[in-house]
């Protein structure tokens, strides 16, 4: 192989592993191993076994990191890597006869959005997700849509999860957001604080379906919040 082709090569695969280690992405990941596979294939471009082998493997690399970018792209949420709206409509046709539905919302963010900026907003909203997914009681947290996110419990009732709720609640009111200096202030500016509001429902002769649920629930955050938020209501 000539030499600068070689130079290439190897610039194109330190580039990517740079990538790969700063962005954290499995597609990075990927996209070596296809630079790699290339690579072993030229190498070996008089063999023709090794060199269909290589290139296939190249192939199929990049064939499933399209396929499972592509399914990031559609069912993940981009701000806060939690599925979005339309994995939770998916995951809502799969739920049984006995399953309860958390809606959440993060108390006064637009205030707080207004004041501290969309930068310092989207962080929050990174941790607050960071958190609903590891809420206990085999629950699944999705983001609605804002500041609003949902959590399925299949195969849970209301006085079963609730103790996992409570947790979720008080975790997240104790968890406070480290604010980056700005740069005309050499010293960090301190922690933030936000509190949750959850309205819980259940699967019931009342809320015969999913969509019932969901309003149930939505209902039950609305109670929440005149309660004075940072609370559970059912």
């Amino acid at each position: 192989m000539h030499q600068i082709a070689l130079l290439i090569f190897l610039l194109v695969l330190v580039f990517f592993i740079i990538k790969s280690y700063v962005k954290n992405s499995g597609l990075e990941v990927r996209l070596v191993g296809v630079i790699a596979s290339v690579f072993s294939a030229l190498l070996f471009i008089n063999d023709n076994i090794s060199f269909s082998i290589y290139l296939s493997v190249a192939g199929l690399m990049l064939i499933i990191s399209i396929i499972e970018d592509s399914y990031s792209m559609a069912y993940l949420d981009e701000l806060t890597k939690i599925p979005s709206r339309r994995a939770l409509k998916e995951e809502l046709m799969k739920l049984g006869n006995k399953y309860t539905i958390a809606m959440i919302d993060i108390d006064f963010f637009k205030k707080f959005n207004d004041k501290y900026g969309h930068d310092v907003g989207d962080d929050v909203l990174k941790l607050v997700a960071s958190k609903l997914v590891q809420v206990g009681g085999g629950g699944k947290a999705f983001r609605y849509g804002g500041e609003e996110f949902t959590i399925l419990f299949p195969g849970k009732s209301i006085n079963e999860i609730m103790p996992h709720l409570e947790n979720l609640r008080e975790e997240v009111s104790k968890t406070g957001y480290t604010r980056k200096p700005s740069k005309s202030k050499s010293r960090n500016t301190g922690k933030l604080f936000v509190t949750i509001s959850i309205g819980v429902c259940e699967k019931s002769s009342r809320h015969k379906d999913h969509n019932d649920v969901l309003k149930g629930a939505d209902k039950a955050l609305y109670r929440a919040k005149k309660k004075g938020r940072n609370c559970v209501s059912k």
